[in-house]
């Protein structure tokens, strides 16, 4: 029909829009590692700046933002980072040198460029057009570039510019089999040829065994290869990075053909290409792979084989959340085989806890994620503040391979750079100030994160001068906080600058003084169900440590119970658990207090707390804990065993209920509130605080939130219809 030949080349456009904005995606995603590895390596040449990897880590990152965003469409963006490409190849060659100016430009150029990479996206700023301008005059100024109007597409180099003539020549075979749908994502092979040329000298042949009959013959569809031979003193990851944003999509080997050798003088080599052959050739061909079953295909048609996939963090969150339901579903199916005399269905129950909990393992370590990328972000804050407080800082990390889960890492970011913010405009002095005190002009900032059984510290420290105590003491109680009379001990004192508005300085600065950062960082943290532990000397420094979960989604926990309500204690935190009977209580004198190996450890009583109207047993159990208090216990009536907790929230009715971190439910149906044992003792330590008025309306709410979570407690035992509410 007449109107069939419109539809299906509108379908077929439609279809390669899709493929184009797809592969676009990609190149974003791969952009903004780069770019971020760019920043890292701009902010360590700052403080090395001979060191000649760093510089060829630089310049090949940009060559590559460069002529991948050529080759998908960025051509703004290709032609904005040619005079930067340009700068660092006269600085790889040693004719120009390192300046803090010229890694002050190149940052700022990274962050248009940043908007370039994004432009198009939801949400995403525009590129200042003005600043790219000036980025660009700053850039040929300093490189001594003609001030010339530059082609949007990318501009072709020398043949010779990426080769270093003092290098050794290396021999490289390449065999590159782009796949199908290449030219459909909107990428040329002609320009990653290209590119290759300007890495050394090369011999081009094109492949036609993939080249099918004329008749089958898809016009999108790429059938060609190539096989060349590149002479050059690159290395292999360097010819890598030509492909970076092809190579999941094609077929590619780089091997080296012979032995290295120094460049001779004289003119280059001819560079030799293959003539492609006769359409006989091609049909001869095409019919001899055709009897013999092939039908022009490469591997690369058939399932391929990879070593990573890039998955989307929403695919990802719907496969814990599908494993946190198998959890559930194993507990009841558990506890029905406990109920009955059945050897094969007790066996079955037995293989599925072994399969759910491998699973439940392997869900956990994908989503953890290391910790670098987080820190690598702070260079650039810490480099950017010592320049606008004429400070001179330098920033140290330590276990950045540090795994924590992404939900945790991804609510990190703030926190953290709210406790670098205040450690460079308060506790770090300026250069005159560091010398008075004897101090190295240089300030040290250190970043670091290790492993604390089921938790990760995360610690912020500097050499500035520290806390004093007496002026956070004072300013407290010019706001009302304590009273004039009021004792405090130093972890006391170091918690009000956690309060909402509190802040010490003097005035307001663009970097701090408004007295929200830290208390930003409590909040942030305590959402994480973790705490925030100071330490500080005066005229030494201060250290912050953040002590946070590995993962926020399933965890090991120990049921306990008081009266009809069930209860879930971390098990990471519990150290052991002992009998208390009437006459410990007695010999106590009515003090909360147990005698454990001669130690007197105190203890809260669940029932009290919580207010929960039962009768004790005349044995109870005191499960103890450490917490960041040192050790405490927690008074049960009995305690029920182990259980893989799949943490639920409690909705927006409980949201100022702070002493639980969730809910899970058990094998049966029923409801176990999770408990934060750092949260139940902070609770406890402000109500005897509010006992004696040393705080003024700092608990209030508490008495609320203790109501609500009695209610909440006493549905614990609700059965299924507990779980609708959740």
């Amino acid at each position: 029909m007449p109107g069939r030949k419109p539809k299906a080349a509108g379908a077929m456009s439609q279809r390669v829009q899709e493929s184009s904005e797809q592969f676009k995606t990609s190149f974003r995603e791969e952009a903004r590692e780069i770019l971020t590895e760019l920043e890292s390596s701009l902010l360590e040449l700052h403080e090395n700046r001979d060191d000649h990897d760093l510089i060829g880590r630089i310049f090949r990152g940009l060559h590559t933002i460069k002529g991948s965003g050529a080759m998908f469409g960025f051509e703004r963006l290709a032609a904005f980072t040619h005079d930067l490409e340009t700068a660092f190849d006269l600085v790889r060659s040693g004719r120009l040198e390192v300046s803090p100016e010229m890694i002050d430009v190149t940052l700022a150029a990274l962050d248009q460029i940043s908007a370039m990479v994004e432009e198009g996206t939801e949400g995403a700023a525009q590129p200042d057009v003005t600043a790219c301008a000036g980025i660009l005059s700053a850039v040929r100024r300093l490189a001594s570039i003609e001030d010339e109007a530059k082609p949007a597409k990318m501009a072709e180099p020398a043949p010779d510019r990426a080769v270093d003539p003092a290098a050794a020549m290396q021999n490289w075979q390449i065999r590159f089999a782009p796949g199908p749908d290449l030219m459909r994502y909107g990428a040329k092979p002609s320009l990653l040829i290209g590119e290759l040329r300007q890495l050394g000298y090369a011999s081009v042949r094109s492949v036609f065994d993939a080249v099918p009959l004329l008749a089958e013959i898809d016009p999108e569809r790429c059938y060609l290869s190539w096989e060349i031979d590149l002479l050059t003193a690159a290395g292999r990851e360097a010819i890598r990075d030509v492909f970076i944003f092809v190579e999941d999509t094609c077929e590619l080997s780089i091997e080296p053909s012979g032995s290295s050798m120094e460049p001779a003088a004289g003119p280059a080599p001819a560079i030799a290409v293959a003539q492609p052959p006769c359409e006989s050739e091609i049909t001869a061909r095409a019919l001899a792979e055709k009897r013999s079953g092939s039908g022009g295909r490469r591997t690369y048609d058939k399932p391929e084989n990879v070593s990573s996939l890039r998955v989307p963090a929403a695919k990802l969150d719907q496969f814990v959340d599908l494993v946190g339901e198998m959890v559930t579903v194993q507990a009841r199916l558990s506890e029905l085989a406990g109920r009955r005399d059945d050897a094969e269905m007790i066996s079955v129950s037995e293989e599925i806890e072994r399969l759910t909990s491998a699973l439940r393992e392997s869900s956990m370590n994908i989503r953890m994620m290391p910790i670098r990328a987080t820190f690598e972000k702070f260079r650039r804050l810490v480099h950017d503040l010592a320049r606008d407080l004429g400070k001179d800082v330098e920033l140290i990390m330590e276990g950045t391979d540090t795994e924590l889960d992404k939900t945790v890492i991804e609510q990190l970011g703030d926190p953290l750079m709210h406790l670098i913010r205040n450690s460079m405009d308060h506790g770090i002095g300026s250069r005159e100030d560091r010398a008075a005190r004897g101090k190295p002009t240089v300030a040290t900032i250190h970043l670091s994160a290790r492993y604390s059984g089921a938790s990760v510290l995360v610690t912020v420290s500097d050499d500035g001068r520290g806390i004093d105590c007496d002026a956070v003491r004072a300013r407290a109680i010019e706001k009302g906080l304590i009273s004039a009379e009021a004792q405090l001990t130093k972890n006391q004192i170091f918690a009000l600058l956690f309060e909402p508005g509190f802040s010490t300085a003097k005035q307001v600065t663009d970097v701090s003084g408004r007295g929200v950062g830290m208390d930003v960082v409590r909040q942030r943290v305590e959402s994480l169900r973790g705490t925030v532990e100071v330490e500080s000397k005066p005229g030494q420094g201060t250290s912050v440590t953040l002590r946070l979960p590995l993962t926020m989604a399933i965890i090991d926990g120990l049921l306990v119970g008081v009266g009809d309500a069930c209860f879930v204690l971390p098990l990471a935190c519990t150290l052991e658990c002992i009998e208390l009977t009437r006459d410990d209580i007695a010999r106590a004198n009515g003090k909360h207090l147990v005698n454990v190996r001669g130690e007197l450890v105190p203890y809260i009583r669940l029932r009290e707390h919580f207010r929960l109207q039962s009768s004790p047993p005349a044995i109870e159990q005191v499960m103890l804990v450490e917490t960041s208090e040192g050790r405490c216990g927690f008074v049960v009536d009995q305690v029920l065993g182990n259980c893989q907790t799949v943490i639920k929230s409690l909705g927006r009715f409980y949201r100022q209920v702070q002493i639980v971190s969730g809910a899970t439910i058990l094998g049966n149906g029923s409801v176990a509130l999770i408990l934060d044992p750092e949260r139940l003792i902070q609770d406890a330590l402000r109500e005897e605080m509010h006992g004696r008025g040393v705080l003024r309306e700092q608990t209030r709410g508490s008495q609320e939130n203790n109501a609500d979570f009695t209610a909440l407690a006493g549905k614990g035992s609700a059965g299924p219809s507990a779980s609708a509410r959740m």
